[in-house]
């Protein structure tokens, strides 16, 4: 070696460096969607993409405080849309608002109806029930804003 100090200083500093790796946590089925609808296009025009599977990414809005089967997911605009797990398979923490989230689904069109299946659950509450809505296959969530 020619410089043995430069790399024993380079080694240092690289060592010294906290690097944080971003904590992701995973729901579901891996995201294999690489582009992401916007919600603004997705909320103005439902039907065009009804059946298709989606990408959505934004913050978690609000979440389902019963199972944590249902979050609304907003962007930067303040443009939001519902992301749910109709077979209740894919639930994520009930203290996820305000994370950065990414969701992978089917977009379903669907009756308009109250939904209680939290019924006698100590949360029990009202789901909302918009006639177009995300089947959650997937969901990615971590603290990047």
């Amino acid at each position: 070696m020619r410089h043995p100090a430069l790399v024993a200083l380079l080694l240092a500093l690289t060592l010294a460096v906290p690097v944080r790796a971003e904590e992701v946590q995973r729901y579901g089925a891996p995201i294999t969607e690489t582009r992401s609808v916007a919600l603004a296009k997705l909320a103005r025009k439902p039907r065009t993409y009804t059946g298709r599977t989606l990408r959505i990414e934004g913050t978690v809005k609000d979440v389902c405080q019963g199972q944590g089967c249902w979050l609304e997911v907003q962007d930067a605009t303040g443009k939001s849309f519902l992301a749910k797990s109709l077979d209740e398979s894919v639930l994520v923490p009930k203290d996820c608002k305000g994370r950065h989230v990414i969701v992978q689904g089917v977009l379903t069109s669907r009756p308009a109806k109250g939904h209680d299946h939290h019924e006698g659950d100590e949360a029990a509450h009202e789901c909302p029930s918009p006639t177009y809505v995300l089947d959650t296959r997937g969901v990615e969530l971590s603290d990047r804003k």
